[in-house]
């Protein structure tokens, strides 16, 4: 997981949008191609702690 979040490129960028519970939270979502196929990556950031979310595509 470290692996693929510290190859991110500006191309994996996918889109920002909010979260479903919390419109004022904001997300970052990254779609890299991985060993073992593509993932959806979300990242939020809330109180300081990064919060990193896989799915498999």
């Amino acid at each position: 997981m470290l692996d693929v979040l510290m190859t991110l490129t500006p191309t994996d960028f996918y889109k920002s949008m909010t979260t479903h519970a919390d419109h004022t939270v904001w997300q970052d979502v990254y779609r890299p191609g991985t060993q073992v196929g593509d993932v959806y990556l979300k990242l939020t950031v809330i109180d300081d702690v990064l919060i990193v979310s896989f799915k498999e595509l």
